[in-house]
């Protein structure tokens, strides 16, 4: 259920992650859900390696699949980003994580419309070299005094 990301995705099997492989543009697709895969790994051969890439990042609401409200995967809950210190070095490091090179804008103030899960992150402050969302965050992100009005968003 819901949209179909990758496409023609082309790993020789030594990259780090799926988003280093050969891929189609994020979100362009010729499939239907009954073509999904799964992977099964085994004990034996699966490690976890320390570039991962943490938490899953989508775009949500945007006009295009390269922009959006900017929401977060964590504990099995999509949740939205407090635009407190937002930058475009912050949108940058969402874009880079999603697989979009090139110029990136942050916006604020709900540009693209109130999240309705929670506040997963706030005081994010990157300085645009991450390749995560997650390594930005600073070891103090609980939320003070953030609400959905407030939800921050990219332009990849």
């Amino acid at each position: 259920q819901g949209f179909i990301l990758l496409d023609d995705v082309a790993c020789v099997g030594t990259e780090l992650s799926l988003l280093d492989c050969p891929h189609s543009n994020w979100g362009q697709h010729d499939c239907s859900h009954a073509e999904d895969l799964g992977v099964r790994c085994s004990p034996e051969s699966n490690t976890v390696m320390d570039g991962s890439l943490g938490p899953p990042v989508r775009l949500v609401d945007g006009e295009s699949t390269k922009e959006g409200r900017v929401e977060v995967l964590l504990n099995g809950q999509w949740g939205s980003v407090c635009d407190d210190d937002w930058t475009d070095r912050d949108a940058t490091v969402v874009c880079r994580q999603l697989g979009f090179s090139g110029t990136a804008k942050a916006r604020a103030m709900a540009y693209f419309g109130e999240g309705h899960g929670p506040i997963h992150l706030d005081n994010i402050e990157c300085s645009g070299m991450e390749h995560t969302l997650e390594q930005c965050a600073r070891p103090d992100t609980r939320i003070r005094s953030c609400w959905h009005s407030e939800d921050a968003g990219v332009i990849c």
